[in-house]
């Protein structure tokens, strides 16, 4: 194991194994089969203790939500509420909300269901997103948007299939890394604007920029800057394209740190661009892509993390564990900060919180292009403004 893997970020056990409590309560109120408690563990692991395994078959789960009494399901929204500190202008808003609440929790049925099934070792459950609808996550917490086809988009960069290869001083040496918390800044909340595009393009400007040892892992670019000013294909709240990010950054000189530009579409709006040449403290030269998983397991073992753009369809309801099932069409762009090839799965990190998921991070199942995760991988030659 590398040294990168010293500073991974630690999963919330406590508050899962709250959840697992509520779906074994409901379980017992229905009478149905649940997920062992030897599934989970109410000591504090970090990420690589976390180890993937699958379900046995003693271990299905079906229809444990959405099988609940209505007066069960009140309950569990009235818990979310208080959790997520939910309040609602109006009962008719409240109503709505818990419509979409009891949908939500379809959801997390069937794709649990869906990784019993294919033996992955996923968890979904109630999160922050339970009372949202799925167009609504779409358009306010994702916002991958290419206008054109990709080809077209990948013209101003270069391959980096070998990039790793010719520049790495330890290629080959290592077959499990991640890179959080040593070639990354702390996980970021893009909240109710589709900007995931802008935070994906700066945090790998930001890994890049941190292993040429021009920042460091305490200061953050800025991805309102990017979120403001990057027009060109790109429609800040309503979405954009990491490359797109990069070419704004290039073709303007340079990108400053969050400090200076502090992220303040947080409720939605694009903002004015209000950036400052005087506080550019990186540009970008040149960005590639990768053509393959393989190359990109390459990369991300031998040189940093990427930039990657994939279907995020199923993790509103993601917990924990290794996901396994995905659907093929893109819709949010986040960032590969570690693999591992021994266990086969990656390291995701994403900018919806550290309320989210494991601490903000997720792990996908590597080797079969899941959720098309080889779409449109990127990485930057970055330099000093």
């Amino acid at each position: 194991m590398s040294q990168a893997n010293q500073s991974e970020p630690v999963i919330n056990r406590e508050s899962q194994f709250s959840r697992f409590l509520v779906i074994l309560a409901a379980v017992c109120a229905t009478g149905l089969f649940a997920i062992s408690l030897t599934t989970f563990s109410t000591q504090p692991t970090s990420v690589s203790s976390f180890k993937k395994s699958s379900y046995s078959e003693e271990q299905v789960v079906v229809s444990v939500y959405s099988s609940l009494s209505k007066a069960d399901k009140k309950s569990l929204f009235e818990d979310f509420k208080s959790q997520f500190g939910r309040e609602y202008e109006s009962d008719d808003e409240e109503s709505e909300r818990f419509s979409n609440f009891e949908d939500f929790l379809v959801l997390i049925d069937e794709r649990n269901s869906a990784e019993i099934s294919n033996g992955g070792s996923a968890i979904h459950g109630i999160t922050k997103f339970s009372d949202m609808t799925e167009d609504e996550i779409t358009t306010n917490w994702k916002g991958f948007k290419l206008k054109g086809e990709l080809e077209d988009a990948l013209k101003g960069a270069k391959n980096g299939d070998n990039y790793a290869a010719e520049h790495s001083t330890t290629f080959g040496a290592t077959t499990e890394v991640n890179w959080a918390g040593t070639q990354t800044t702390p996980v970021k909340n893009q909240g109710y604007c589709g900007s995931c595009w802008a935070f994906s393009a700066t945090e790998q400007i930001e890994s890049d920029s941190i292993r040429a040892g021009y920042t460091n892992t305490s200061e953050a670019l800025s991805p309102q800057q990017i979120t403001s000013c990057a027009t060109y294909d790109s429609y800040g709240c309503d979405g954009g394209l990491t490359i797109y990010a990069y070419y704004y950054v290039y073709k303007t000189g340079g990108l400053e740190t969050n400090a200076s530009y502090p992220y303040t579409s947080y409720m939605g709006g694009d903002g004015t661009c209000e950036s400052n040449s005087n506080d550019y403290k990186i540009t970008v030269d040149d960005y590639y892509y990768l053509s393959s998983e393989t190359a990109m397991e390459t990369h991300v073992l031998n040189y940093g993390p990427l930039s990657v753009c994939l279907d995020a369809t199923t993790w509103p309801s993601y917990t924990n564990g290794t996901v396994t099932t995905c659907g093929t069409k893109v819709d949010h762009c986040v960032q590969a900060v570690g693999v591992n090839q021994d266990e086969g799965y990656w390291v995701i990190r994403n900018s919806w919180g550290t309320d989210w998921g494991m601490d903000g991070y997720l792990w996908l199942e590597s080797g079969d292009d899941l959720c098309k995760i080889t779409y449109i991988p990127t990485f930057v030659v970055p330099t000093q403004a």
